[in-house]
């Protein structure tokens, strides 16, 4: 079984690697971040390489690829940062695979070319207040509206990514009782300038650039043809989005964890003391030498987990597999390059603090660490209480 990248995958990921490099300096994204300013000539970039496009078939707009080429992009991505890939998943992974996985073929010929060619934004509301871990348990509600051809919709979301930037949001409700679970769970392409839709920003620690957002809805009508997959069969559509989120996020920490591990390493060939580079004492070059074969560790768990997802062998397993240990790696990993570069790694000249603050996100987000683990042992044949399914 050969992983290694296609002479076309490699291409890719060095053309997203030149053109982030010219793009997303650090003083660029420092500014950016401290005006806390959606990044949308980044979006617009993105389109014109055609990164929006990956894993949406030609013939509707998109650039073919699948689930290994979009892990390749994100894995360069989480090389410079959480507002990078934060303005790059929202429509590229929650929107396309939604689409994918759940809408019409007038659907997704009506949306699809669009968010290819980055002329919509979307984002992700599937989160709610009181139904994070448990996603089956959500609570804003969808009534049918037959006079009007459509439904209203009333609750609230949060945790949404992007979506004070975004045209569309890609938005769960329940059109069915709590009771029924997932098979009373429907999936919408809500117009995010509807009236009825309040949404706020959430202050946070990291990924500044792009907000993470509450909303609020209230009475806010949806045509029934922006009903993705049919009533009560939503579930669906969210399990292909959400397993492909799950190996992105493992990609974006695999490149953050690459990025702490080549400037950790850098800086410590650079630093001398006691008449010699800090990276020859030994408790310094174990720790990097562990930082690296973990990474690569992670690298691979993604690209498997992609790999079967684009052979059409179920991947969920594989997928959580993936997002928990990278995830973890990314935190453990950031702390280390920390440790290595001493005071300086806690100043903001230096890179290592924003990926510091921003890698622990990625344990919680998409689901916890604990949930990923839950999922696992179930696949695994473990009665367990909880996780998402």
């Amino acid at each position: 079984m050969d992983f290694a990248l296609t002479d076309e995958q490699e291409l890719l990921r060095q053309t997203v690697r030149s053109a982030l490099e010219a793009f997303c300096t650090k003083e660029w994204l420092d500014d950016l971040e401290a005006r806390e300013e959606y990044p949308a000539d980044l979006f617009a970039r993105f389109a014109e390489l055609g990164l929006l496009g990956l894993g949406v078939p030609e013939e509707l707009g998109g650039s073919g690829g699948g689930m290994v080429e979009l892990a390749v992009v994100c894995e360069e991505l989480g090389r410079f940062g959480g507002s990078v890939n934060m303005t790059y998943m929202p429509t590229a992974v929650f929107g396309n695979q939604t689409l994918l996985g759940g809408a019409d073929a007038d659907m997704q010929a009506r949306f699809l070319p669009r968010l290819a060619a980055g002329q919509l934004r979307t984002a992700f509301a599937l989160t709610e207040p009181e139904a994070g871990s448990d996603a089956a348990a959500i609570r804003t509600r969808a009534v049918a509206d037959p006079d009007r051809d459509g439904y209203v919709l009333n609750g609230s979301k949060i945790w949404s990514s992007g979506a004070l930037a975004a045209d569309y949001l890609v938005l769960s409700a329940r059109t069915g009782s709590l009771d029924e679970r997932h098979t009373g769970i429907s999936v919408f392409m809500v117009d995010a300038s509807s009236p009825g839709i309040e949404i706020r920003g959430i202050a946070k620690l990291g990924h500044l650039a792009v907000r993470s957002c509450e909303i609020h809805l209230t009475d806010c009508f949806v045509p029934a043809d922006q009903l993705i997959g049919g009533v009560g069969r939503g579930w669906k559509a969210l399990v292909r989005a959400l397993d492909a989120e799950r190996i992105c996020v493992a990609a974006v920490c695999t490149g953050l964890a690459q990025r702490c591990t080549d400037l950790a390493l850098s800086y410590g060939l650079a630093r001398h003391q006691f008449g010699q580079p800090i990276a020859s004492f030994q408790v310094i070059s174990h720790m990097l030498a562990e930082m690296e074969t973990e990474t690569a560790a992670a690298r691979w768990l993604a690209r498997f987990a992609a790999w079967r997802v684009d052979q059409g062998i179920p991947g969920t397993k594989e997928a959580s597999m993936a997002k928990a240990y990278a995830t973890e790696l990314a935190t453990r990993t950031a702390t280390r390059a920390m440790q290595v570069h001493g005071g300086y790694g806690y100043s903001k000249e230096f890179e290592i603090e924003r990926f510091y603050r921003e890698a622990k996100l990625y344990e919680v987000a998409g689901g916890s660490t604990q949930i990923q683990r839950n999922l696992i042992a179930a696949r695994m044949g473990i009665p367990v209480t909880g996780g998402r399914p």
